[in-house]
């Protein structure tokens, strides 16, 4: 994969109120990858209806955080397919480094194999998300042209750090972010005017 000149990776991406495809609702999409074949991301503030503590049995952990915490849904593709977002290098040794204090795994076998089941105490934060949001090339461009998205830098001396994943309440996430950038959330619709099309 070739770089993208213009790539919005770290960076959320914050959908207007005009994006009618109920997927994004409102969305904050944490993304993974962009680049010339297209992107891919995270929604990070949606929840699902299935509670944590309810699912990792079935993967071999054992839920040690908060018993009312949600999985999320990443978005409408593959949507059965998990992704765990979390703060601790230490937990898998095989995670990807997004950011300074933001690693994702995509397997669980390292896990296992390193004796870490227990999941989601102390201090380390660990979120549970099933399904993604993809574009094909140059799709995302094409929305952001539209005024469909609005990017938030997160990560380093962004205006967003990667705590605030884990700090912030799924249903403030959206507001919270757009105000990071100067962005009154009240004043979005009047500003981009009428509806635009959907992801």
């Amino acid at each position: 994969m070739s770089a993208h000149p213009e790539s919005l990776v770290r960076h959320v991406l914050c959908a207007v109120p005009q994006l009618v495809d109920p997927n994004f609702r409102r969305a904050v999409v944490l993304m993974l990858d962009h680049d010339d074949e297209g992107a891919l991301g995270l929604v990070v503030n949606h929840l699902g209806r299935n509670h944590i503590a309810d699912v990792v049995p079935g993967l071999g952990l054992r839920w040690c955080g908060p018993t009312r915490a949600r999985v999320r849904i990443g978005g409408p593709v593959s949507p059965s397919r998990g992704w765990i977002l979390h703060d601790d290098a230490h937990w898998d040794p095989a995670a990807q480094a997004l950011m300074p204090e933001l690693w994702l795994t995509t397997s669980l076998e390292h896990v296992v194999d390193a004796g870490h089941q227990d999941t989601g105490a102390g201090d380390s934060r660990v979120m549970f998300l099933l399904g993604y949001a993809g574009w094909a090339p140059q799709q995302l461009e094409a929305e952001c042209a539209q005024g469909s998205w609005l990017p938030v830098p997160i990560g380093g001396d962004a205006p967003l750090s990667s705590r605030w994943l884990f700090e912030t309440p799924p249903d403030q996430m959206w507001e919270a972010a757009l105000r990071a950038i100067g962005i009154d959330p009240g004043r979005v619709s009047g500003l981009l005017g009428g509806r635009v099309g959907s992801a």
